[in-house]
């Protein structure tokens, strides 16, 4: 029995002191790993040359009944992500510029201008894609249009926007102004 004892515990001990086994083994290790987030970051230019996340883009004056006037303006996708959705939104805030005599005898709300009933944006054009609109300000004020562009990182966009008096707006818009706040839009 005491050698049975003996022979257990020599057994036991090659067990524990790794001789039992008598395969190879090898570990490789990574760490560090990162995910990162791509970047949406889309900007406005006068001239394609300097963009901005804000900036005044133009500014039209003495337009005539009967008139039209084109504006341009560049958008850039200065982020690391494609562009697959472009839009523009307009907001219209209309008021007096001043109160002419031929505006008085004709005009029922002096305090309130009426240019954004009257004038229309014709068309939209993007890097030569052009997208008739023909609608007044007055009725495009908080819709989005969608334009027609695609913008990869790096990329940029020509944008122009036609805009027309019609011959028939009357007195009741003369002297008056819009103000309008463009918000551009971009989405994958």
């Amino acid at each position: 029995m005491k050698h049975l004892a003996i022979v257990s515990a020599i057994l036991a001990m090659l067990a524990l002191s790794g001789v039992a086994r008598s395969y190879f083994t090898d570990t490789a290790l990574s760490e560090g790993n990162t995910i990162t987030t791509g970047e949406l970051d889309v900007a406005i230019s006068k001239d394609g040359k300097r963009f901005y996340n804000e900036l005044k883009l133009f500014e039209v004056e003495n337009l005539l009944p009967g008139e039209n006037r084109t504006v341009t303006f560049y958008v850039k996708n200065r982020g690391t992500v494609d562009m697959g959705r472009l839009t523009l939104t307009l907001n219209v805030r209309n008021y007096e510029v001043k109160m002419s005599p031929a505006e008085k005898e004709v005009d029922s709300t002096p305090e309130e201008g009426e240019l954004g009933k009257w004038l229309t944006l014709r068309a939209i054009t993007v890097n030569g894609r052009k997208i008739k609109v023909n609608e007044t300000l007055n009725s495009l004020s908080g819709k989005a249009i969608t334009l027609p562009q695609m913008l990869k990182p790096d990329e940029s966009a020509q944008v122009e926007m036609t805009f027309e008096l019609p011959k028939e707006a009357g007195n009741e818009c003369q002297t008056d102004g819009v103000k309008l706040t463009i918000r551009v839009d971009a989405g994958q």
